[in-house]
Parts: C-alpha cells; structure tokens; sequence
C-alpha cells in the first residue's frame, strides 16, 4: 500500500524539486506531500498557475517501491500521480499526454516541475 492508502495512481511522471530558497520552499518536502499540479500550458505570463488540480506525488524508489515517508526528498525522482477528485479524471483523460510538462505549486510558489512519463487506464 502506497503513501495514499488505496488511492491508484493515473500516471506516471519525472519530478524535479526545485532548490530550497525564499521563493519555493524553506525546507526539503516528504514522500505523501500533497502539492497542487498545473500543467505547464495553463501558466500565465508571469509564470503563476491559472488552473490547478489535486493531483497528488507518490514517489518511489529504482524498484518501484514507494519512499519511506521520513525521508527528505531532493533532485530528480520518479513518482506515480494520484488524480485525488474522481470529477476531473475524464478532463485530465482528456489533456494529458506521454511529454506533458507540468509545475508543482504550494500557494502561488512553484515547488517542482516534471515530465509525465506514462499514462495508466483512468478508472
């Protein structure tokens, strides 16, 4: 069982978390973190999300194994995407695509970016 229960993931996806500083975060997020997602289309001009969607990380390790929820997470990881609202799976269905960039946001701040990097069948 991953970091949200029984939740399956919709697909799959490289994460970058953005470097530690004032305009992202002031300490190194943990597996079971639970960031809003945009895609990298609905930013606006200044680079600040218009949309965005409970799409949550579980990010697991070379084996597939989900990390362990104390450890502090940096760099580069693969993670599974939990749509998390049942009502936006059909729209996501609908835009996501295997390359689709999109930012992680706390508030307005972006806190990760990445690539999807498979699609599951969306139930």
């Amino acid at each position: 069982m991953g970091v949200f229960g029984n939740l399956r993931h919709s697909f799959e996806a490289d994460i970058t978390i953005l470097p530690l500083g004032p305009e992202t975060r002031k300490t190194h997020p943990f597996n079971g973190i639970r960031w809003d997602f945009c895609l990298v289309e609905d930013l606006d001009a200044k680079g600040k999300a218009r949309e965005v969607s409970m799409v949550w990380p579980e990010f697991v390790d070379d084996s597939g194994a989900s990390i362990p929820a104390n450890v502090p997470l940096q760099g580069r990881l693969h993670a599974l995407m939990h749509i998390v609202v049942p009502e936006m799976v059909e729209k996501h269905r609908q835009r996501l695509r295997v390359g689709s960039r999109f930012v992680c946001t706390e508030g307005s701040r972006p806190v990760a970016e990445g690539v999807i990097t498979s699609l599951s069948p969306m139930v």
